[in-house]
This record gives structure tokens, C-alpha cells and sequence, in this order.
């Protein structure tokens, strides 16, 4: 079984205390805990050092039960978002460095509004394929 939660940053205390308390002790008593796995994610950022969260997971830690293992995600860098659209929009790289570049300026990298605002770039028809030409454009202001 699989159980994941997003945005605990968000989460109060007796929430937090529900699920990664209760819920986590009772699975660890069950024979078959090692078939349990559970994905919290929360954004660093908007963690305070009093957040109900960050003790909680100290505790996990402490416990011989649970392996805990962090993984930081960092914004796309200007040249990852280039390589991605690239990929995507199936041109060279040197062909999407300036649409990169307003990607990144407009997103600071952080690749789901990336995602989203290239989207809507295609919806509004900022970036179009051309029949005749067989490849994508882009047209930026």
C-alpha cells in the first residue's frame, strides 16, 4: 500500500499528529508494515523551525521502525528549462534559449508553473506548429 500526501507544510498540528502518529504506529504494528509505504511532501520554504511537522518527523527518525529519506528539489536552472522545451518542442536549443529564458524569468524555475504557463502559451497559440514548416514557433512580445 501507497499513501501520499502533499503540501503538509499547510497541515496543523492535530493532523499531522493523526496521520503520521496513529495512523504510521498502527501500520508499523501490522506483519505486513514492510509492504506500507508513505510519500509526504511539503515545501521547505514555508517550513518554520516551530512547524508541527518538523518534530514529528524527528520522531520518525528516531524510531528504528521507520527509514526516512529527504530528497530537496530545487528550481530548474535556465538551462535545464532550454533542454526541456527543446526536448518537448522536438528544435535545437539555440532555436528555444530566448522562450527559455521568459519561461524562467516568469516561472524562477519552478517547473509545474513552467509546465503551465508553456501550456497555456499553446493554448493562446504563443507557440504554434507550422504545417508548412513542420515545427513548432514561437511568437514572443
Amino acid at each position: 500500500m501507497v499513501l501520499v500526501l502533499d503540501d503538509l507544510q499547510w497541515a496543523e498540528a492535530l493532523a499531522i499528529d493523526l496521520v503520521l502518529g496513529e495512523l504510521l504506529e498502527s501500520i508499523e504494528r501490522q506483519k505486513n508494515a514492510h509492504l506500507f509505504f508513505f510519500i509526504g511532501l511539503y515545501r521547505d520554504d514555508e517550513i518554520s523551525v516551530d512547524h508541527p511537522l518538523l518534530p514529528k518527523l524527528n520522531s520518525l527518525r528516531e524510531s528504528s521502525n521507520v527509514k526516512i529519506t529527504n530528497m530537496h528539489l530545487s528550481a530548474f536552472s535556465k538551462d535545464d528549462l532550454g533542454d526541456m522545451i527543446s526536448n518537448e518542442l522536438k528544435l535545437p536549443k539555440r532555436l528555444v534559449v530566448e522562450l527559455g529564458d521568459v519561461v524562467h524569468k516568469r516561472t524562477s524555475g519552478h517547473i509545474l508553473f513552467a509546465v503551465e504557463l508553456l501550456n497555456s502559451m499553446v493554448r493562446d497559440s504563443t507557440i504554434y506548429f507550422s504545417m508548412n514548416r513542420r515545427q513548432f514557433h514561437c511568437r514572443i512580445d
